[in-house]
């Protein structure tokens, strides 16, 4: 055993610090997708109160970034009391519940009254309204979950 560690000490340093370059670099990578998934995410929070983006959207990209950089806190949101379930179903199966579809139109629909009544009638609101008719047909078109 002492050969084997005298081996090992008397390696170059250019043999041992690509594998140590390598470490730092996942590290980074990991740690870019945590703070990622963590701006992600805290828009979301943050837009669940003050309706300025939608919040889904930026808890999903946070959910998938999570998935990349820290695995363990993605299995925690994925087994959260409250959002957990619509997660996993959307991460496992792409199916939303017929309650999200609703919550999800009325926002959506709601958004688009918001914009109308800012903005007036524009070329602007036109393409925003193209847009969320759009998404609302994406959300809609998604399967349900069997009762």
């Amino acid at each position: 055993m002492n050969a084997a560690r005298n081996a090992t000490t008397a390696l170059p340093s250019a043999i041992v610090a690509p594998a140590r370059t390598a470490d730092w670099g996942d590290r980074a990578l990991a740690r870019t997708w945590r703070t990622f998934g963590m701006l992600c995410f805290g828009i979301g929070v943050v837009n669940a109160f003050i309706p300025l983006m939608p919040t889904t959207v930026f808890l999903l990209i946070g959910l998938w970034a999570y998935g990349k950089g820290d695995p363990a806190l993605r299995e925690r949101l994925l087994s959260h009391p409250r959002y957990g379930a619509s997660l996993r179903l959307w991460v496992e199966h792409r199916q939303i519940t017929r309650k999200g579809k609703v919550a999800a139109t009325l926002g959506i629909g709601t958004s688009l009254a918001l914009t109308a009544w800012a903005l007036g009638n524009k070329p602007v609101l036109w393409a925003v309204a193209c847009g969320l008719i759009a998404l609302v047909a994406f959300i809609v078109s998604r399967e349900e979950p069997a009762a």
